[in-house]
């Protein structure tokens, strides 16, 4: 709207200062005449001044002072400017310049009734000499009239759907941070939520040797990863941030690395060779010996996982085995792995004899709702859980084998 104001502004001086010599000459009062121009010039490059440096409408006292100036041009014809000369000729520039003022009014007061009393009180002005003053010009002076209106009601629907692209576009950005954070903090949550957990555990004083030993190596892992996040924070965490179950990689099948997903052979993930769904299932255990854990995976031995799957599917077993060491107290976990035939679908279900929980008065945490269903969701692997108290709990994985 600067643009269009500043543009419709200058052009309508250009047009005005031409005839200024042929209007002085006519003028019945030449200094009158000059000196309203000059005026109405300051005025005018002043708030394109303003306009263009504040990179929008000088609006407030700025519309006002233009609608008075135009307004008071206007009221003086009669004492500068012969009767034939009031309508319908550049010698009576005052009309030009009114438009030009109603077309500002209707862009920079912040109403409609403010628009349209300044519209009115332009449109008076220019009524007075051209209507009530010289009836010979009153039907060429009532059809301009309409002018004034349209003017005003086009520059304030232009300018009213501006200013609402204006908001949009800043609520946009407002959500875009707001969605910008809540992703930061799931990326540091995503790091740091079971490495917060075998830090309590290693805390906790009268634990086994065998499971203190398992922990550090766990610890030592995670603070590799948040050493690699601080260094790069720019990274890709997706996948690398659950825990590992004491890898040494992140439990991601691309080694933790930040490097668009290239394996130390320098393959990208998608050339990599596939993983046996059974294999990736006892990885994923490893770093759980202290869990009382019986393997049901043979079935799955011949089932191969998608190179995509596998690294997610890999963080996500590891963060449901932290769950159990954490919370269950359980005192056994089966962990199956299957693909029946003719479903065309692997399945790993991870049980536990532990505690469980009540799942309609508690609803799910971090590890299980973002690093297990979210993250899985995003690979295309179902999850679903089920708990009761005292019951234990039941996690299922559901995915599609890779194509051969």
């Amino acid at each position: 709207m600067v643009i269009a104001f500043v543009l419709m502004r200058a052009g309508t001086l250009l047009e005005i200062l031409p005839a200024a010599p042929r209007g002085t000459a006519r003028a019945t009062d030449p200094v009158l005449d000059g000196l309203l121009m000059a005026v109405a010039l300051a005025q005018s490059l002043a708030m394109c001044v303003v306009a263009v440096r504040r990179r929008q409408y000088p609006a407030g006292g700025w519309a006002w002072a233009d609608v008075a100036v135009a307004m008071a041009v206007l009221l003086a014809q009669p004492w500068y400017l012969a009767p034939e000369d009031w309508v319908g000729t550049w010698t009576a520039w005052g009309g030009a310049l009114s438009v030009n003022a109603v077309f500002g009014a209707a862009i920079g007061l912040p109403t409609r009734g403010q628009t349209a009393a300044a519209t009115a009180a332009v449109a008076v002005a220019y009524a007075v000499p051209g209507v009530v003053l010289s009836h010979a010009h009153a039907s060429t002076a009532a059809s301009n009239l309409i002018g004034y209106l349209v003017f005003a009601v086009a520059a304030r629907s232009s300018a009213t759907f501006v200013r609402r692209l204006g908001r949009d576009a800043d609520e946009a950005r407002r959500q875009a941070a707001v969605l910008a954070a809540e992703a930061e903090r799931d990326r540091h949550r995503l790091l740091l939520h079971d490495q917060i957990t075998i830090m309590r555990l290693l805390a906790e004083p009268g634990l086994e040797p065998g499971l203190v030993e398992v922990l550090r190596r766990q610890a030592a892992a995670g603070a590799a990863r948040v050493r690699h996040f601080l260094e790069q924070s720019d990274a890709d965490l997706t996948g690398a941030c659950p825990a590992d179950g004491g890898r040494a990689d992140g439990g991601r099948a691309d080694g933790g690395r930040a490097d668009g997903g290239r394996a130390e052979d320098g393959l990208p993930a998608g050339e990599r060779p596939e993983v046996m769904l059974a294999e990736l299932v006892r990885q994923a255990g490893e770093g759980f010996t202290d869990l009382p854990i019986d393997y049901a995976v043979d079935l799955a031995a011949d089932v191969p996982v998608p190179p995509a799957v596998a690294g997610p599917l890999r963080a996500a077993l590891a963060t449901v085995l932290h769950n159990v060491r954490a919370h269950a107290a359980a005192g056994q976990v089966v962990v199956h792995a299957d693909a029946p035939p003719g479903l065309g679908r692997w399945e790993v279900s991870v049980r536990d004899d532990g505690r469980g929980f009540d799942q309609a008065r508690r609803p799910l945490g971090f590890g299980l709702r973002v690093q297990v269903s979210r993250a899985l969701a995003e690979v295309g692997v179902e999850s679903e859980i089920r708990s009761a108290p005292g019951a234990g709990t039941v996690v299922l994985l559901r995915g599609r084998p890779a194509e051969r």
